[in-house]
This record gives structure tokens, sequence and C-alpha cells, in this order.
């Protein structure tokens, strides 16, 4: 669809149509999901109940039961058969490489249109012998993975059903194809991305002037963390007033980088209503499940460290138990939300009682008292309440670990427009605080891919960032 223009053809001077921003944002999501996704992969196959695979599923089932009504005449219709062998021949052709020369001089022999008509038109087609052809072909072209697929295509004696599972592997191959690419063209499109964004989104605050209302909030809200509290004090989810004149002369000798930091963390660690900025739509639900992440794996090292205190030493530098118990709290809050991690807590009591029995026994060590049993359980539940010095300890202690990360990033990375995502998988990680060695291994990857998302985020909009500090600063 050709874009509305003014002024002549100048492309500088488009207008920005609603359609046009709905397009400038899915390309530009669709650049950032292949950048910051590793695992990222186009899929061939529809959602189950989309409207999409429901029309097509209609239509294909049409196509594929007037072809086995035409081949069970006698003398066979070979119409359907025609364009299906067309349609075969192109999608062959599409997934041949410059160098296969020799393979597209095969197809476009044996798939001779015009000499598979006059054989039609005979009665001479044999069908048959092109599928194996066909078959053949693509056992040549398609990735190691499936090699069953193929191997098992010509197991059919129904040549419909035959054709159909020809065009399902040609389309798996096609999608194996796109994905390649893409990780062919991944290390370009890094060094691309940041200008690629940046610019996307100027094309969107054309049309949307407001576009950085709440990043402006956002940033003031960081602004006022980093000036009138402590890192601490962050954690535990709350600013402390501040004179709006003393805040104008404290913001003065503060700098971007440390207004974004706590910015950045309160994402994660905030109350529900903290700010959330434009330039952060894109890692939205990224960024709500390492939330999530975080609380998951603070409220596990915070039973972990109630637990141990209760049992005493005899388990405590038990590598084993500590594996055990740390693996069983995970599975039982997996799938629950935040909301509902208090209501999880009276199971956890019960599974860290049986785990922490069941290792006493195997080591030949005294079981749990009553006493013990009683304060565990009052502990364990009891974790979770805003006031509880443990979970606000190992929260402050995982808020400081992430801000050390965080900030030896942002010094690493002043010069925004160097920075490359795969950079900050390099960097060196700070040391575990006390209390959170059980969840070392968790808490660094999710420090890791927050890092990540930090680092190319203030690559992209720090121009941005820029322009609201200052007026900040000036207001």
């Amino acid at each position: 669809m050709n874009e509305p223009q003014n002024k002549g053809d100048n492309p500088d001077n488009r207008q920005n149509t609603p359609q046009n921003t709905a397009d400038i944002v899915t390309n530009m999501a669709l650049a950032h999901e292949i950048l910051m996704d590793d695992s990222f992969k186009l899929q061939s196959d529809l959602p189950e109940n989309s409207l999409e695979k429901q029309v097509r599923d209609v239509v294909h089932k049409a196509f594929w039961d007037k072809l086995r009504e035409e081949l069970n005449q006698e003398p066979p219709v070979f119409s359907q058969a025609m364009s299906l062998i067309e349609e075969v021949k192109e999608n062959m052709l599409s997934l041949l490489l410059p160098h296969h020369n020799s393979l597209r001089a095969q197809i476009n022999e044996v798939l001779d249109l015009d000499l598979i008509k006059q054989q039609a038109s005979h009665g001479i087609l044999d069908i048959s012998r092109l599928a194996q052809f066909v078959v053949g072909i693509l056992s040549k072209l398609c990735a190691p993975a499936r090699d069953e697929q193929a191997k098992k295509i010509l197991q059919n004696e129904d040549l419909v059903d035959l054709f159909k599972e020809v065009f399902n592997l040609m389309d798996a191959m096609k999608v194996d194809m796109a994905n390649f690419q893409l990780q062919s063209i991944k290390p370009h499109l890094v060094q691309q991305s940041i200008e690629y964004e940046r610019n996307k989104f100027k094309d969107y605050l054309q049309s949307n002037p407001d576009g950085l209302m709440s990043t402006k909030v956002w940033l003031k809200r960081g602004a006022e963390v980093a000036i009138g509290t402590s890192p601490r004090t962050a954690a535990q989810n709350s600013a402390e007033g501040v004179d709006s004149t003393d805040f104008q002369r404290k913001l003065q000798d503060t700098s971007l980088s440390d207004v974004l930091v706590h910015g950045y963390l309160g994402i994660i660690f905030g109350e529900p209503g903290w700010p959330y900025p434009e330039t952060l739509i894109m890692d939205e639900f990224r960024l709500a499940e390492m939330r999530w992440s975080i609380r998951r794996t603070t409220l596990i090292a915070s039973v972990v460290l109630v637990t141990l205190n209760t049992v005493g030493q005899q388990l405590a530098s038990d590598a084993a138990y500590l594996t055990s118990l740390k693996k069983v709290l995970y599975i039982l809050l997996d799938g629950v939300s935040e909301g509902d991690f208090p209501s999880a807590l009276p199971g956890m009591y019960e599974q860290i009682v049986r785990e922490t029995e069941k290792f006493l026994d195997d080591r030949g060590l005294n079981k749990l008292t009553s006493q013990q049993k009683d304060m565990l359980k009052g502990q364990t539940e009891g974790i979770t309440s805003p006031d509880n010095t443990v979970f606000n300890l190992i929260s402050t202690r995982v808020y400081d670990f992430m801000l050390t990360r965080i900030k030896s990033l942002l010094h690493q990375r002043r010069d925004a427009a160097r920075y490359s995502p795969s950079q900050d998988r390099r960097s060196t990680s700070p040391t575990i605080p006390q209390g959170l060695a059980c969840v070392n291994s968790e808490l660094s990857e999710i420090t890791g891919r927050f890092a990540r998302v930090v680092g190319h985020n203030i690559a992209v909009f720090t121009p941005f960032y820029e322009d609201i500090l200052e007026e900040l600063k000036n207001s």
C-alpha cells in the first residue's frame, strides 16, 4: 500500500496515517524481537483457533477433495493436478540456492508443464513418478532434522495424502530457510538496529506528539529515587518526599545514568503503579516475566534462609539438600502469579518439612522437633508480609546486586551508539551477596537478560532521555 504524501513525492514529507503508524510499530517490534530473543524463530503453524487457520483449512479441504474426486474418475481428470504440479514446481524452485544449477535443470526438465499437459491429454501422465521425483529432490534440500519427515512421505499409498505431506514438508522447509536467513543477517541487524529503531520511533512521534508522556513521568520518578532515597529504600518500593526546590537543586548534579538505573529497576521492584515508559513498550511482556522471576527468586531465597536458620548447621552446607530444596520450591511456584504467592506458602512449608526430614534421615541426623516445625511454619507463612525483615533484606540485596550490574553496564557503555547487545554477556558480574548463593545461577541469568534489555534501550533512546532530563532540570 502506498503511503499518502504531501508536497510532491518527497519521502521526507509523508503523512503518518493510522495505518502507516501501525506499520511502523509492527516493523519496529519485529526487528526488536529478532534482536532481543536469541531463540526467536518464525513458525509455520497458525494458532489452532484462529480465523486464518479456519479459513485456510476450509480452502485446503475443498482443493484436496476436488483433486481426489478427479483422480478417481475413469479416465482420471487432471485439472486440479496440473494446478498442484505447477505450485509444487514454483515452491521447489524457490527453495534452491544460486549454486543449485543441476537441481534447477532437473526440476525444469521433469516438471515441464507443457510436456505434462500433453501427457495428461493423452492419458499417460504418471503422477506417482512425479511424486517420487519431487520427494527425492526435497530429501536432498531439506535440513537433516527433516529427513524422517521426507522418508515417511513415500509410505503414503494414497496420492492425495502423499501430496498433502509434500506441501507440509515444503512449508516447513521454507520456514527453515527463512530462519536460517534471519540468523545470517542478525549480526548486520545488530549493527543497524539502534539507528533503525530510533528513526522509527521518531516517525511514530510525528503522528503522536504526546508519545513520551509516560516516559517523562517515569524519568522523573527515577530522578526522585536517585535523589531522595538510598538503593535499599528504593528496593522497598518507596521514595522519600523531596522538596521541589531541593529536588531541582540536587537534580542539577544528577547524571542521566543514575536516573535511568533507578527508573529501570523501578519496573522490576516498584509498586504496581510505577510509571511505564513508551520507550519500553516492546519489552513489556519480557520485563513483566523478569519482574515475576525476580519476585519468585527473592521469595525462594528468603524461604531457604529462614529454613537454614531453623534447621541449624546440620544441613546448611549440604549441597545436595540445598539443590533439592530449591528445585522443589521453584516447581511449587511455577505458574503461580505474584499476587498468589502468599497462598502458596502453606504448601511450601509442608514440602520443606518433607525434604528436610528426608535428608536428616538419610544423613542419620536428628529429626525436626515440634518447636522447630512451629517456628519454620510461622516464618515461612509470614515471609511475604510487608514488614517481614528477612524478605525485605533479601529484596534489598537483590536490588543492590542488579543495581551494581546495571551501573557497570552503563559505565562500560557511556557511548550508547557503540552498544552491542552481545557486549553485556561478556561483562563481569558482581559478586553474589550473602544469602543469595543458593539462587546464584537463577539471579545471574535474569540479571543478564535484564541488562541486555536495558543496554539496548539506552543505546536507542538516550537522545530522547537527555532531552527529557534537561527539560526536568530547567522546569
